[in-house]
């Protein structure tokens, strides 16, 4: 999951008129959809235009360092994939506001303004990112939030989950179906297909996976109801938004046994970090898979004008054999 001080940075987007009207459920002006929340196709094509110097900036400096003189027209694809971020981070901003206002966090003046000065001020922030500073603004409020999400259950969380890699995506459907029909079986569903480990695996977000604990902590496996298996596409959606068929392996199938934020431990066992010792940043990324429960129970759709919602990745993506699928099991595992 991208943090969202890079999707600030990235988020560099061009004025394109979109043609046609929207096709989001039951509203047709919605770029997408959040629980009873619309966002309309109008809000997106006004970042649109904010965004449209900045875009134009990035490609021709872009162009520049390949001999390509100014004005070289922007690239469609190029302005397809940053509307699609744009329309994430609004549906993530919705999430972010109904998820503190669940746990009662606020986020004051005062801890934006801190974070701003930080970065030099809401006009430096700004500069280049393709938003305003009153955007900028409450981007930054979403990822205090986002991070003070994570800190109420970083410490409490613990999952008991069955993980298997399959080869491609018809392979990984078949598994999560067996497994959500008789979730009894899981262990030896999983084992068959090299299930790691097959018996089981309980982990907690303060532990290193092998991987680091920034990415470790925004691991799929720590967003996910109890219940429910899961698969998701192993690439990136950059990378299938190159051209790869979105089918094709590696999938990630994921039975979570079991979630609980009664975790052993205060302070956590060796080998555990602790809420206290983790940054900012890798706090904000396990605050955003906090989020998918509250996805789930919402409801988010979006425009296939804009791509598809993906469930697993928190994301808008291109094409809707890249989204994942969460299912609920038939009865929880024993």
């Amino acid at each position: 999951m991208r943090r969202l001080s890079s999707l600030v940075a990235s988020v560099v987007v061009g004025l394109v008129v979109l043609a046609g009207c929207g096709t989001g459920p039951d509203r047709t002006q919605a770029a997408a959809i959040v629980g009873d929340t619309v966002i309309p196709i109008s809000e997106i094509q006004s970042g649109l235009r904010t965004a449209a110097p900045d875009l134009r900036v990035a490609v021709d400096q872009q162009g520049a360092a390949q001999g390509i003189a100014p004005g070289a027209p922007i690239p469609p694809q190029l302005l397809a994939q940053e509307s699609r971020r744009l329309v994430t981070v609004r549906v993530l901003h919705e999430l972010i506001a109904e998820q503190s206002r669940r746990d009662g966090i606020v986020v004051t003046p005062q801890r934006v303004d801190a974070a701003l000065a930080r970065a030099g001020g809401a006009e430096a922030a700004a500069r280049g990112s393709g938003f305003d500073p009153a955007t900028i603004r409450g981007l930054v409020a979403d990822q205090i939030a986002a991070s003070d999400i994570g800190r109420t259950v970083f410490d409490r969380l613990q999952v008991t989950l069955d993980y298997a890699t399959a080869p491609d995506r018809a392979t990984a459907e078949a598994l999560a179906g067996a497994v959500a029909a008789d979730p009894a079986r899981a262990p030896q569903l999983f084992g068959a297909v090299g299930g790691t480990p097959p018996a089981g695996l309980t982990v907690r977000p303060g532990q290193d996976q092998g991987t680091g604990l920034q990415s470790s902590a925004s691991s799929l496996l720590f967003g996910l109801p109890a219940g429910t298996v899961t698969i998701t596409p192993g690439r990136s959606s950059s990378s299938q938004a190159g051209g790869q068929d979105p089918s094709q392996g590696p999938w990630s199938v994921v039975h979570v046994r079991e979630r609980t934020l009664a975790a052993p431990g205060t302070p956590p066992p060796p080998g555990v970090t602790p809420a206290s010792a983790v940054d900012d940043d890798t706090m904000f990324g396990f605050g955003l898979r906090q989020l998918q429960p509250l996805a789930l129970e919402l409801g988010v759709t979006v425009s296939p004008r804009y791509g598809a919602w993906d469930p697993t990745q928190l994301d808008v993506v291109q094409d809707e054999g890249s989204v994942g699928v969460v299912t609920p099991v038939r009865s929880p595992a024993p």
